[in-house]
Order: C-alpha cells, then structure tokens, then sequence
C-alpha cells in the first residue's frame, strides 16, 4: 500500500492533526528498516498527526538497526508513539518496548532476543561483553518506559530466572497475556482500531505509511540469501567470460548482478561512498580485464578482490553469510553448468570436435581416416588467431585446432605442443 510515499509527501498539514500514522516493521530488522523509519518519523514531526503507530511483525535483525531505531522513537519522534504487536521476536521486541503505548493482537508474542552472530560452522552467541551491552539496553528502554526490566532483561539472558515464566537457559517469550500480566505491554487488543480506541484515538482516520518502490526493492536485493544470489552470479558470470571470446551473455549477467548488488548497497545498507566506489571500482577493472586487456590478469584480480572487500564493510555482521552463500551458490552454478552446457549451442561452439584428418587414395577414390596425432607431441608451431585459450594453428604445414593451458596466446606467436589427449592438442607459448 503506497498512500504515503515519503518523495511526495502526499499528507497535508491541514488534515495531520486528525490523522493516526501506521508505520510497518514487517520484514527483518536492517539498515533500510531505520532509514524508513527515520523518514516517516521526520515527515510525522512536520506533519503532526495524533499519533504514529508501529505495527511489528518481525523476526529481528541488526543490533545497529534496532539501536538506530529506538533512538529515533526516544529522542527523535515528537508525537505520541504506540507498538501494536503482532509478533516482535529479537531487535523487534526492544522497538516495540521503546514506544510510549504498547499493545498485543491476538496470538502475538514478544521476546526472544538473545543477539547471535553467523558464521561458517552456524550462527552462535555473541561475547558476553556484547550481550552485556545489549541487556544493558533492553534495561533501560524498560525502565523509561515504565516496564519490567527483569523482563525485559531475561529476553536477551537466558540465564536469568524469572519465577512461573522461565528456568535457567531458558530466554523469555511472551505470549498477549503474559505480556500484560509480566508489566510489559499494555494492553491486549482483538484489532488495531480496538488498540487505538483504548489509547484514546477511537474513530480517527488511519494512514499507513509504506515503503515506495525503492525502498522494497533495496530492502530485498540486501537480504543476505539475495545478495549472495546476485554475488555469485556476478563472479561466474565474469570468470566465464575471463576464459571464453568476446563479451556475452554470461558478461552481460555478471555486470547486472554486480549493479544490483551495488545497487542494494546503496539503499539497504550502512554503505558510504567509499564502500560504493570500490563496487564501482571493481565493476570497471573486470570489465577493462573482458573488453580491453585479454587473458586473466592483474585489472582481474583488482576488480575481484575490490568487490570481496566491499562486501564485508558493507553488510558487515552479514558478510559471512553474504561470502559463503556466494560460494554454494558459485558452486551450484559452476554444476549445473558442466551438466549442462555440452548439450547446448554455446557448448558446442566452445567443445574442440574437429578431428586432424588425412586423406588416403585407395584406388577407387579418397577415403577420410582419423591418424593418431599423439606425434605433434613437442613440435613447435605457429598461432593462427589469437588463443583464448581456445583456437588454431599451423604445424608443418597443417592446420590444427588447439587449446592452450590457460593462458592467452597472441597470433602470429610461436607455439609447443606439450600434451595430446583424445581431439585435444594442448600447447603453450615457445617462447
């Protein structure tokens, strides 16, 4: 629902007043998730409505997202603010304790929020000196807000016992009812507008406020399991144009998958300009190593590692998961590839299926056979087009079509052949 795009600022300040605001949390807690936020919030302290409502249904996120966001419903926010739950597990549950008004829809719940980190072996507790920090804050936000901060505590410490609720190594989570009874929320409400009647907002008109376009379309291309799609798509799509002529489809993949990627960066993340420049960056030293310098070589490997590096500063705690999912997925493609592409055109242009032949008179006219070539073993040759790696060349003579060890062969240079195995004539530079 698009009522409210934030660039057009649709609400005039005529009718705020008599207005409530639905802002939704309704998707993992991320950079982008604060920066709408913070939009709405300042376009609500413009705008003056009665009252902005933060709907949450949400697993959690980034510490730094949540901290960002409940700064600005604290500090920030000059009207009434009020949480209407519907689930709120992790970084949602210290948003929804932030707000002056909390309240539970039927079958929500609220708790959950010890922080974990990824790694390559699963996700695992952060250090106690972190997770200290962390209840530290859920502390506070409960007691400036008038909850329980032994609650609110035992949310992130499941150590922390808390007597008819949970035992030790237990973390709290709080059904609508226990969520009032344990002095957390408010009140439990069976629908928004029963949520509002008890706020004192019975009757008002309600607008929500949802992301535009660019604000979904960045908050998913910046979920991890995507962003690690579009980087591996971006890398193989490259590494097969490294090894193969000219610029193709697979190029042409690669580039669009990277721009999406700096793209989602861009929107949805922590990025600054040197975290973009450097996606820039590596985009154009891969495309200078397809389109200008042949072989795989130094602007490659710049490029490569540019984008490796932009990608651990700006998804940061994600960034493991970012790389490795990259890696399985690289690893898919790299699979599927090999079974399928022999049975496809592209495969067959680039599989070496012509045979040296010789012609034999029999008498009654010419008849083709297929010699052993295993005899060009250690002739020296001439390139007849450029190898890359694939191409031909000249021996005494003849024509052949052959493939170097990987590296690229101008024409006109010297050649060896060094391994023949099946079609295969294998070669690399004389010189």
């Amino acid at each position: 629902m698009f009522l409210i795009p934030i660039a057009l600022g649709t609400v005039g300040a005529q009718e705020s007043p008599h207005n409530v605001w639905i802002i939704p949390i309704d998707s993992d807690i991320t950079p982008a998730t604060a920066d709408f936020v913070n939009s709405r919030v300042q376009l609500a302290n413009q705008e003056r409505p009665l009252a902005l409502v933060f709907v949450l249904n949400t697993n959690g996120g980034q510490v730094t997202s949540m901290q960002r966001i409940v700064d600005i419903i604290l500090t920030t926010a000059e009207v009434p603010t009020i949480a209407v739950v519907e689930k709120a597990f992790s970084a949602g549950a210290l948003i929804a304790m932030s707000a002056e008004y909390l309240a539970m829809l039927p079958g929500s719940s609220i708790g959950a929020a010890l922080p974990i980190v990824p790694t390559l072996t699963g996700a695992k507790p952060v250090e106690e000196k972190f997770n200290s920090a962390v209840r530290g804050q859920f502390r506070s936000v409960a007691e400036a807000r008038g909850r329980d901060p032994q609650i609110a505590e035992a949310m992130v410490n499941q150590k922390f016992e808390i007597p008819g609720l949970s035992t030790k190594d237990e973390l709290v989570t709080l059904t609508a009812s226990q969520a009032v009874t344990f002095g957390i929320a408010d009140i439990e409400a069976l629908t928004l507008r029963d949520a509002l009647s008890a706020f004192g907002y019975g009757g008002v008109t309600i607008i929500t406020l949802s992301p535009n376009l660019t604000e979904r379309l960045g908050i998913f291309l910046a979920k991890p399991l995507i962003a690690a799609i579009l980087l591996a798509i971006g890398v193989a799509g490259i590494l097969i144009e490294f090894f193969t002529p000219g610029f193709g489809l697979p190029g042409a993949l690669g580039v669009i998958s990277l721009a999406l990627l700096g793209l989602a960066a861009f929107v949805a993340t922590p990025a600054n300009p040197i975290d973009l420049i450097l996606i820039v960056l590596g985009i154009l030293l891969v495309a200078v190593e397809i389109l200008v310098i042949p072989g795989f070589g130094v602007a490659g490997i710049l490029g490569i590692t540019a984008i490796v590096v932009s990608v651990f500063r700006i998804f940061q705690n994600d960034a493991v998961t970012v790389v490795s999912g990259a890696a399985i997925f690289g690893a898919l493609i790299l699979a599927l590839g090999f079974w399928f592409l022999p049975n496809t055109r592209l495969g067959h242009t680039l599989m070496l299926r012509t045979r040296l032949r010789t012609l034999t008179n029999t008498g009654s006219g010419q008849k083709t056979r297929t010699v052993d070539r295993t005899s060009l073993i250690g002739q020296r040759g001439e390139a007849t087009s450029d190898l890359r790696p694939a191409g031909v060349a000249h021996f005494d003579g003849n024509r052949v079509d052959v493939v170097t060890e990987g590296d690229y062969i101008s024409s006109g240079s010297p050649i060896e052949v060094t391994f023949v195995e099946g079609n295969r004539v294998i070669v690399r530079s004389a010189n």
